[in-house]
């Protein structure tokens, strides 16, 4: 018998819901077919797939610096016999967007903490910092008013989103047991940036942060290695709509992010870090190749390296399934 706390709660959450499809449904009607709809109101329905089948929440968390907040999908109902896992994305949109494929998965066996990076999605601060510890900051400042604990969780990372991780575990050792880095070119030198930048062409910090339907192909392209030709049919309104919801708001503030990362020097040697980490790389990535991946787990000697087969960098879309057994496996410590 359901009780009456929770009726309510699911019928606000329904509510919230409706209003939410309304709203975007009016915004079509009246705004001249200018508004991206299509995205919008698929980026409704992704936001319902979180609720109704992966049972997360969103929440915003407003940290102690005054000038930053912090979106989070959270779990809706924490079990104490479960780990925590924060997952980290990287570029190419909000955190909805990059973790479909894995949410609902990972859900089943983790307390969810997944925030949208600053300056992505929904996201946002006032702060001029645009470095990678800023970001991990803000992190673990929104991580602390969610109530997460010393000690008491995993982070799974991927591209950008394993540049904030790795910093995190190495400023605040205490708060992470075990770490997941997916295609992340930690430590990579300033020489070593500008290697693979002129593979690409161009200024990469455009590419990562696409303006048109070009660049986001592009983008597309250079971060996959299977499953990209059904970009051709995609016609060029709906990319632009997608360029529009998920680049346009921050888009001065994403393109420094970027050149940050790119330009900055990284420590002339490594540093290491103690937590058990898990490294997973694509064998085809073209963004950070798999030598990078061997170097790093060369470096950090509690830690494992899984090679995929014929997997680009964009390990998360390309092989979703794999990449979630093997994060179980990982934290959970089952063969």
């Amino acid at each position: 018998m359901v009780s009456m706390k929770s009726f309510v709660h699911i019928l606000r959450r329904y509510i919230s819901i409706a209003i939410t499809l309304f709203y975007n449904l009016i915004w079509c009607l009246f705004d001249n077919f200018d508004y991206p709809i299509l995205i919008k109101l698929a980026d409704t329905f992704l936001s319902l797939y979180f609720l109704i089948f992966c049972d997360l929440r969103p929440i915003t968390v407003d940290l102690n610096d005054g000038e930053t907040t912090l979106h989070f999908w959270i779990s809706g109902h924490r079990k104490i016999n479960r780990p925590n896992l924060v997952m980290l994305h990287g570029y190419g949109g909000n955190s909805k967007w990059q973790f479909i494929h894995q949410v609902s998965d990972l859900s089943k066996s983790f307390n969810l903490f997944i925030p949208d990076l600053v300056f992505f999605g929904k996201s946002y601060s006032r702060n001029t910092d645009r470095t990678i510890e800023f970001q991990a900051r803000s992190i673990v400042g929104g991580l602390k008013r969610l109530g997460c604990g010393d000690g008491d969780l995993s982070v799974y990372s991927i591209s950008y989103g394993g540049f904030v991780a790795y910093r995190i575990a190495k400023i605040w050792p205490e708060m992470i047991e075990k770490l997941v880095i997916v295609s992340s070119g930690v430590g990579f030198t300033q020489q070593q940036k500008m290697t693979e930048m002129k593979k690409h062409g161009g200024d990469v910090s455009e590419i990562l942060v696409p303006s048109n339907p070009r660049d986001l192909r592009l983008l597309v392209k250079v971060s996959m290695n299977t499953g990209i030709r059904f970009l051709d049919w995609v016609p060029d309104f709906i990319l632009s709509q997608f360029i529009a919801v998920m680049y346009e708001t921050n888009r001065q503030e994403l393109v420094d992010l970027a050149k940050n990362l790119l330009e900055r020097e990284e420590e002339p040697e490594l540093f290491s870090i103690s937590q058990r980490t898990l490294i997973v790389w694509g064998d085809k990535d073209n963004v950070f190749p798999l030598e990078h991946g061997r170097r790093l787990q060369r470096h950090l000697p509690n830690s494992s390296l899984e090679v995929l087969k014929e997997i680009g960098h964009g390990v998360n879309i390309e092989a979703p399934t794999t990449l979630n057994n093997l994060i179980i496996s990982f934290v959970l410590g089952v063969p």
